[in-house]
């Protein structure tokens, strides 16, 4: 009881607050529990949101609203409604040329040890899936998240933490905030829970400094506060165009075209035929079968209805609907018929032929390197919050990474040419594994070939430059894949 009262002189104190136009921060609102005046604050783009989502699901496309055919003394004419799945296609291409291969990841400056704890981190927590899956989501919706949510294990007491995505079509709203130059200052996203069969609404919120879980009451709001241990805001917001941006009414017009000459082929799906009045009448009973029709003059007639051919106007505009669709969007078409042969080209000569791919990929690069960048960062403050005795290894890192090649044929013929720097004297032992980038422990890698090579020496076996004997040149039947060590 003494709760519930608590609630009404805190929704009435906040009322009285709002009126008298009194300056309060994020902080200061949430330990008011002022939580509608909280989100206030934050960036809200659900109308933008929801125009995408309408946008990506075929089934809630303008064509779907084609009115029927009502016809006198008949049923209506159903008309056709062939919406087609253009976003989702230009979406997942672009998800392709970005993310199609996983990120590679390079120590540059510190621990081994500590540089596997974050490649073990990546791995268990299925980083790469869980970063396509956000992609797809941002490029989809034009924004998503990509969250760590740090607890205690309720059996062991241990420290845990869970990657997630959030995203409007997974039941989230996301509410972002920047201040003047661009920084994230704080977080929320709100989400409905079931409980006793009532639907509980919450926002949970993120600075660098709090974690704040807010659940509405019956009136008012409850709240509950605790610091941030990573001293960072644990989200990744992803936001971006819409990866079919610029051509809405493109393909709104091909599915309308599509859909009409649907109506067209129905109408003429079943034989046609045209007569005269005296051929008629002979057709006793016009719906039976191998009857005979008797021409009785010079003007009796009797003939087929062909449905009209397609103008040529109209099949050159569905063709450059086609094209120009995937061109406005830096799209490559991956034809069947466009794709025959291009096994046996090259790794640049592919690179030149989806040149528009990797435009766009390099257009989105611009949003993603420095989200990738600031991932990086939450990562080595969530594993030093986890593993209190390696803080300092884990702080002193500096690990770069890079957007793998889409095609895997460049990745193979980088290997040779590392390969061949070596070999040539080009390049030393230590940077050639490093650029091969097929261990995670390079420091380690390189002693053991030292090692194999000094026991050689010792055998009185000079190490040979071919190939075979070569530690830093990799085998002939080279995997298509990095070999974590």
């Amino acid at each position: 009881m003494n709760n519930y009262l608590q609630q009404i002189l805190t929704y009435f104190r906040n009322l009285t607050l709002n009126a008298s136009g009194v300056s309060r921060d994020l902080y200061q609102l949430l330990q008011d529990k002022d939580i509608s005046r909280a989100l206030d604050m934050l960036q809200n783009r659900d109308d933008e949101v929801d125009q995408a989502i309408k946008e990506y699901n075929p089934q809630t496309h303008d064509v779907m609203k084609r009115p029927n055919k009502f016809r006198k003394g008949d049923d209506p004419y159903i008309t056709e409604k062939l919406p087609r799945t253009r976003a989702r296609y230009i979406n997942d291409i672009e998800l392709f040329f970005l993310l199609g291969n996983p990120i590679e990841w390079k120590k540059e400056e510190g621990d081994d040890e500590a540089f596997s704890l974050f490649t073990d981190f990546l791995e268990e927590q299925h980083f790469n899936s869980r970063i396509r899956q956000a992609k797809r989501l941002a490029g989809a919706e034009t924004e998503s998240t990509l969250i760590a949510h740090i607890y205690r294990d309720d059996d062991t007491g241990e420290r845990r933490v869970k990657l997630n995505v959030l995203a409007r079509s997974k039941g989230y709203r996301l509410r972002p905030l920047f201040d003047t130059i661009g920084n994230m200052t704080a977080f929320a996203y709100g989400y409905v829970t079931k409980e006793h069969g009532r639907s509980i609404q919450h926002w949970d919120f993120q600075t660098p400094k709090i974690l704040a879980y807010c659940r509405k009451a019956q009136i008012g709001w409850e709240v509950e506060i605790y610091p941030n241990p990573t001293g960072k805001i644990n989200v990744i917001y992803f936001q971006q165009p819409k990866a079919w941006d610029g051509a809405e009414a493109r393909i709104n017009r091909e599915e309308m075209l599509d859909s009409k000459t649907g109506d067209t082929n129905n109408y003429f799906s079943d034989p046609i035929a045209a007569a005269t009045a005296d051929v008629i009448q002979t057709m006793t009973d016009p719906n039976k079968p191998g009857k005979l029709i008797q021409l009785t003059g010079e003007k009796s007639r009797f003939e087929y209805v062909n449905p009209p051919q397609a103008s040529q106007t109209r099949d050159a505009e569905k063709s450059d609907l086609s094209k120009s669709i995937l061109f406005d969007t830096y799209t490559p078409d991956f034809d069947t018929e466009a794709m025959r042969g291009f096994g046996t080209l090259s790794g640049v000569a592919i690179r030149n032929a989806f040149i528009l791919g990797y435009i766009k990929r390099d257009n989105r690069k611009e949003i993603y390197d420095e989200l990738v960048g600031r991932f990086r960062n939450i990562v080595i403050a969530i594993l030093a919050y986890e593993h209190p005795d390696k803080r300092k290894a884990l702080e002193s890192l500096k690990i770069k990474f890079e957007f793998a090649e889409p095609f895997a044929d460049d990745k193979q013929a980088k290997w040779q040419s590392i390969a061949s720097l070596y070999q040539a004297g080009l390049i030393s032992l230590e940077t050639a594994v490093t650029m091969l980038s097929l261990t995670d422990a390079p420091e380690e890698e390189i002693a053991r070939l030292l090692a194999a090579s000094a026991q050689k020496q010792q055998q009185g076996q000079q190490p040979s430059a071919n190939k075979e004997d070569n530690p830093a040149q990799p085998p002939v039947n080279i995997p298509r894949e990095p070999i974590s060590a």
